[in-house]
């Protein structure tokens, strides 16, 4: 009994000291947790602390860059280091923590910041735009302009990268957006390379966590006489010289830039499609149209979107005859959409975008041009889609080519014979193809969609421009789905015309497009077009004209050429041998940048091109491409002139990256031609 006493008596004591030393245990690690706690607590405050304190020696470091009592290459070099370690601060979590007017405050003003925040398709992003522009008494006017890109999609995933590194442009306004290649950034704003300052445009895309400049893709454009498009390497920069002022800013749905002149009938829309491609037209291109004749009606745009569908056409406003408008409206909105018989039911994965341009608007005619692309996940490449629609306004009916003109075999032969144009060059020899009876089934039935009540279905379309007749034929894929050819209304035979009261009111309106000075046509033979660098514009001396960048061959060596042709491939005026040809050969697909500018102030407009070259020897032997920049000055007696020690100059100085670093070169000098 006694011992089995003793042994309870034992194991009450070893119970005791358990608790005892458990008790211990727990109050070491609360202990332990407190103690981590506070140490976060402290290394937070320390992070805070630290970001502060780093803040204020950035805005000391500013304040000096702006004290004109310091010397200028001190300042230069204080510049140099507020943009470094702006940029590394900006990649600091609590640099997001301070809102816009608080960094422009804390900045003196110095800073302009912009923040969104944009749903795309892996959440919510949310990114700053920051502008730093340095004093002009240390920079000049030209460069000093610094920006600065921040994001995260939450506060403790913060990037950030400098985009412009002591450039001319200054960012106003941005758009973030999913598209086929990822996540794009386009940024819009303007470029102090003279006044009134153009406008630019440029497209980054994010690749892991960095932002890379890509090339911009300019697909249909239709700009107003007044302004002028340049492309300098990956990025867009429009201008219009007869207004002193312009402004850009985001579209409201968000996929393009509103370009704001001083006079509202000349402003820009550029649209960017989910391909990647761009747009370019008149705001007011939907209502007015520079080749229109008078009319009593104006036109609106509506659209289509469902399904991963999207189709823009045109409805009639204004018409006296309200009956007759809602008819034609209807008549508009199923001619549009008949390409939903086709392509509208088709599987979930099929995306489509198509896009109008009218082409001709008066009180009898109005021709609408319908193009897009269609895009069909896993398929080998998309479709670009083509169609027309014809209106007689008087009759408030459709018309077609046969209504026009006798599908007959002179007309077919005239088609065949060169006499029609073919809007992109490259497609110029594809008419050739398709024998006489072809053609002739073909536009017989033309301009008949699928899902019409018509017994025919066509890819074939007409339609009717200022001046011309266009037919658009089918053709493979590879030479672009379809192919356009013009031919001016006063080239059409008498007896080849249908209707003789339609033809009375058909009366082109006249162009005035460059005279011929050479007379002959360019032999695509000899001369490869690079069609990315080719541009139509207008010179003074020439009027309109399409310049060409080719390649030829001299001595068996690749060289560049240069020329201005007119509207039916007729040589107007071939430049001087360029600058970059002499002991160096033509890279191909190398010409860079091409911009028309008056360089010199002299009220004409100048060309000035940049263009990759190599010394033609493969192996290693082999020099890498490298830039050369050349200028034609336009002269009073309609010709262009170069100044070999200028561009020796720009270019042994290294001024020949981007045309703004030839613009910024040449002007500083005193140049007169004339």
């Amino acid at each position: 009994m006694n011992h089995l006493k003793d042994s309870r008596i034992w194991c009450v004591l070893l119970l005791l000291i358990s608790c005892v030393v458990m008790n211990g245990c727990t109050k070491e690690n609360d202990s332990s947790i407190t103690k981590t706690n506070h140490a976060l607590s402290l290394q937070n405050d320390a992070k805070t602390i630290s970001y502060s304190k780093k803040l204020d020696a950035l805005v000391q470091k500013l304040h000096l860059t702006n004290d004109e009592n310091v010397e200028s290459d001190v300042r230069q070099k204080k510049i140099e280091e507020f943009t470094q370690e702006l940029n590394l601060l900006l990649n600091e979590p609590e640099s997001v923590e301070m809102k816009d007017g608080e960094l422009v405050e804390k900045f003196d003003n110095n800073l302009t910041i912009l923040t969104k925040l944009f749903q795309i398709k892996s959440g919510q992003l949310n990114v700053r735009v920051m502008n730093y522009r340095a004093p002009t008494t240390v920079t000049g006017t030209i460069g000093g302009k610094y920006t600065f890109i921040q994001w995260w999609s939450t506060k403790e995933l913060v990037h950030a990268q400098m985009l412009e590194n002591d450039g001319p442009e200054l960012t106003t306004d941005f758009i973030v957006r999913d598209s086929e290649h990822g996540i794009q950034l386009s940024l819009g704003g303007h470029v102090s390379i003279y006044h009134p300052n153009p406008v630019f445009v440029d497209l980054w895309e994010l690749s892991g966590q960095k932002w890379a400049q890509k090339s911009i893709d300019v697909g249909k454009m239709k700009l107003p006489d007044a302004w002028e498009l340049n492309k300098d390497v990956d990025e867009l920069i429009l201008e219009n010289r007869q207004h002193e002022s312009m402004s850009i800013e985001v579209l409201d749905h968000g996929d393009g830039f509103l370009i704001n002149s001083d006079e509202s009938e000349q402003n820009i829309i550029i649209e960017f499609s989910k391909s990647g491609e761009v747009r370019i037209d008149s705001e007011h291109s939907l209502t007015s149209d520079t080749h229109s004749e008078q009319q009593s009606y104006e036109l609106i745009q509506e659209k289509y979107s469902e399904n991963g569908i999207v189709i823009k056409y045109p409805q009639i406003t204004k018409l006296e005859d309200a009956e007759k408008q809602k008819s034609l409206n209807q008549l508009l909105k199923n001619e549009a959409l008949k390409r939903l018989h086709e392509y509208g039911y088709s599987d979930s994965g099929a995306h489509l975008e198509i896009d109008y341009e009218i082409k001709r608007q008066s009180e009898r005619f109005l021709s609408i041009e319908y193009t897009g692309i269609r895009y069909v996940k896993k398929a080998a490449y998309p479709n670009h889609i083509f169609y027309t629609t014809n209106l007689d306004m008087k009759q408030a009916s459709k018309l077609r080519l046969s209504d026009l003109i006798k599908i007959e075999k002179p007309f077919i032969e005239l088609l065949k014979s060169g006499k029609f144009t073919a809007v992109e060059p490259a497609q110029k020899g594809l008419i050739g193809n398709f024998t006489q009876d072809k053609l002739n089934q073909s536009l017989t039935d033309a301009d008949v969609l699928e899902g019409s009540a018509e017994e025919s279905e066509s890819d074939t379309f007409s339609y009717l421009t200022s001046d011309s007749l266009g037919i658009s034929i089918p053709v493979v894929h590879a030479a672009g789905d379809h192919a356009e050819y013009e031919i001016r209304l006063q080239q059409i035979p008498d007896d080849m015309k249908q209707n003789k009261e339609l033809w009375k009111e058909l009366s082109p309106v006249v162009d005035q497009s460059a005279s011929v000075v050479n007379g002959g046509k360019l032999d695509t033979n000899q001369y490869e077009i690079e069609e990315s660098q080719s541009f139509r514009t207008t010179f003074e001396g020439f009027g309109k004209v399409r310049f060409v960048s080719t390649y030829g061959y001299t001595e068996g060596f690749r060289k560049y050429f240069f020329f201005l042709l007119d509207n039916k491939g007729h040589i107007v005026y071939p430049f001087p041998e360029f600058y970059g040809n002499h002991g160096w050969v033509a890279f191909y697909g190398g010409v860079k940048a091409v911009a028309f500018k008056d360089v010199n102030n002299d009220g004409l407009k100048d060309v000035i091109i940049i263009a990759n070259v190599d010394n033609g020897i493969g192996g290693p032997d082999r020099t890498e491409p490298f830039p050369m920049a050349g200028i034609y000055f336009q002269r009073k007696n309609k010709t262009f002139t170069i100044l070999p020690a200028l561009d020796q100059a720009l270019n042994d100085k290294g001024h020949n990256q981007t045309i703004k670093d030839v613009i910024q070169y040449v002007s500083k000098q005193r140049i007169n031609v004339n």
